[in-house]
């Protein structure tokens, strides 16, 4: 028997009505955990009703049971991938607990929590022994990141905010230092990417759009030049309509040269 084994009823003895004595030995039954490991001589004997006595003498062998020894686990994300179960000693033995199948222990199916895994190893005595170990799976944060407000191919930078939690980083085309630059993204739709790591290092994100929009082609035909003394020019030739006019001396799209005064100036229509 092995030393871990349940007690041992004693059976066998002839005639019946006798008892059994020896090493581990009580009320008629064996306990190899108070003998331990070893070979033992049990002994029966039996009295008959003259009073004469007569024994028998058998041999039990107790096997020690195997040291089984299992290393402690590193906490893990759910997202981790599969974890390689290894290191229990003896060699040889088998795994269990929510999420193992083989060797393999995949936290996406255990789910977040804390899980108790066994290993669990027989040897050549058919002994066996086990060892436990705890691993916690943590779930990933929440992350959220709303859409930006369309933004023009000539405006400055913009500060990237409102990723939740605070701390994170960003990521994109046209992002840098956490800054969106529409001039490097280009014309278009496109997205930005906030990540955030917690505390157990468990790392997860969101994305947003942006949409860049084309700047308008605006154009301005020459203007010729004018006397100080002449009275306002209205100023046309600017494309598309429905722009704006500006520089010295210019007010609701007139230039008053007088204003002005003499001079070459630079207009602007916006």
């Amino acid at each position: 028997v092995c030393a871990g084994a349940p007690n041992v009823t004693l059976t066998g003895g002839s005639p019946a009505g006798g008892t059994y004595s020896g090493t581990g030995v009580s009320g008629g039954q064996f306990d190899p955990g108070t003998a331990g490991a070893g070979t033992y001589s049990l002994t029966y004997t039996y009295t008959d009703g003259n009073s004469c006595t007569d024994s028998a003498s058998q041999n039990i062998t107790v096997h020690a049971q195997p040291t089984v020894s299992f290393p402690s686990l590193s906490d893990v994300c759910i997202d981790n991938g599969i974890v390689t179960l290894s290191g229990a000693t003896p060699a040889g033995g088998s795994y269990s607990g929510p999420g193992v199948t083989g060797t393999s222990f995949d936290p996406s199916v255990s789910g977040a929590g804390t899980h108790t895994l066994k290993y669990i190893y027989t040897d050549g005595n058919t002994c066996t022994d086990s060892a436990t170990q705890t691993i916690t799976v943590n779930g990933l944060p929440t992350v959220s990141l709303s859409n930006y407000s369309d933004i023009c191919a000539g405006a400055p930078k913009l500060t990237l905010t409102g990723g939740t939690p605070t701390g994170g980083t960003y990521t994109g085309t046209g992002v840098s230092s956490g800054e969106f630059d529409p001039s490097v993204a280009g014309v278009g739709t496109h997205k930005i990417f906030y990540s955030y790591t917690d505390g157990n290092s468990c790392q997860n994100q969101d994305s947003a759009t942006i949409t860049v929009n084309a700047q308008p082609t605006v154009t301005f035909s020459a203007l010729s030049s004018v006397c100080a003394g002449a009275p306002n020019v209205t100023l046309t030739g600017g494309s598309p309509a429905g722009g704006t006019y500006s520089g010295t001396g210019v007010s609701g799209g007139q230039f008053d040269p007088g204003t002005a005064g003499a001079g070459t100036y630079s207009l602007t229509y916006t």
